[in-house]
């Protein structure tokens, strides 16, 4: 039998531990010639990419409860009114029980009271955690309302205490009275530490901050971004145009190969990030623009007309239709689509087959345990 943690079946983390790891990916891969074959797409789809099923998570979320007991953890499988005290979380770190166990502490002894989402009253909200896989640095930041004062120098003497303080880098902050349930930065404090933690993928560095959206699995994403960089096949001449670029991870990786690297992103803060990770890894061959990808397209598309290469890596949602009009407008000689969700990838390709042919299909398991698969699809001009 093989490993389930403690909390399965309440806690609503995960929903596949109990289904043995080699069955999840065959599943996963089922999945995707489903749709290929739901679309009329006929090709074969490539032998999905697993990688460690345990401790692959970079970051989690942690919820304090808001009933009369002091919890901190995930909320309860189908009721997102309840907290799961957790001990451990096996998708994410060895370390949690330890960290989740001294905020408590350090929590009850101050009488901090757990938020209330119903009555908006109280003061601890969420526990963010991140950690990265190949530099094993850790990052935590402590996410309240602005009811209370925290007290700084026992809440960073309670962290530093931990069997894992070597590895801490950095201690955070974090206010957020809004009303969402979702993590909301409103305002952070750098408690201890440096401002972000580097992970390390294939011999370049990426900083993380607090707030950046970093993909969830290293290991997976350095194997990811490899594969990307081996659909390119860039040989220095060639132009490319990456859309949805986040901080700029996949064009750093292509930006070696290519003649040069145009990169798109809306949020202002997010490029940011990307320039100083260009920065880091001495890749002055890229260039970043912080635009809504459409009116991007729109306004100074036609610049890009014939680009080699166009990498396109959207939201859950997928593109618009202009977007994809103004993708196919440009007559790229290659596109590569990475999508986190498979059945708007498919629904979106319709658009290009006119004048490109799928040349690769490639699942890839980020998230073992869950029903999410990455999927990668070259497209060759016809």
């Amino acid at each position: 039998m093989h490993n389930i943690c403690k909390h399965f079946g309440s806690c609503g983390g995960c929903s596949y531990q109990d289904i043995p790891y080699q069955e999840q990916l065959y599943n996963k891969e089922k999945l995707i010639k489903e749709l290929l074959s739901a679309h009329d797409f006929n090709h074969t789809v490539q032998p999905i990419n697993a990688y460690p099923e345990w401790f692959y998570r970079n970051k989690m979320e942690f919820s304090f409860s808001s009933d009369r007991i002091l919890r901190c953890g995930l909320y309860k499988k189908g009721d997102h009114a309840q907290v799961v005290d957790l001990e451990e979380c096996l998708i994410f770190s060895p370390y949690v029980g330890e960290i989740l166990g001294a905020v408590k502490n350090f929590a009850i002894q101050k009488n901090y009271t757990p938020y209330n989402k119903f009555s908006f009253q109280g003061f601890l909200r969420n526990l963010v955690i991140r950690k990265t896989q190949f530099t094993n640095e850790i990052m935590i930041g402590l996410v309240t309302t602005s009811k209370e004062k925290l007290n700084k120098d026992e809440f960073i003497k309670t962290l530093l205490s931990l069997s894992l303080a070597p590895s801490l880098k950095s201690i955070y902050w974090i206010i957020n009275d809004s009303m969402s349930d979702a993590v909301m930065f409103e305002k952070k404090e750098l408690l201890y530490g440096s401002a972000f933690i580097q992970e390390e993928l294939s011999g370049f560095r990426f900083s993380i901050g607090i707030d950046s959206f970093f993909q969830i699995n290293s290991t997976a994403i350095q194997d990811f971004y490899s594969k990307i960089r081996s659909y390119a096949a860039l040989t220095g001449g060639e132009r490319v145009l990456d859309l949805f670029c986040g901080m700029g991870c996949i064009g750093i990786f292509l930006a070696r190969d290519a003649k040069f690297v145009w990169a798109v992103e809306l949020q202002e803060e997010v490029i940011a990030s990307a320039w100083e990770n260009a920065r880091m890894n001495a890749i002055d061959n890229i260039s970043f623009f912080a635009s809504d990808v459409r009116k991007f397209l729109n306004s100074q598309g036609m610049f890009y007309k014939d680009t080699e290469l166009v990498v396109l890596n959207p939201p859950r949602s997928g593109l618009s239709n202009k977007i994809k009009r103004a993708v196919v407008r440009l007559t790229p000689h290659r596109i590569i689509y990475s999508s986190c969700n498979p059945s708007t990838l498919f629904s979106d390709l319709s658009e290009f087959l006119k004048n490109y042919t799928i040349e690769r299909v490639e699942p890839f398991d980020f998230f073992p345990h869950t029903p999410h698969v990455e999927c990668l699809v070259l497209l060759r001009k016809k």
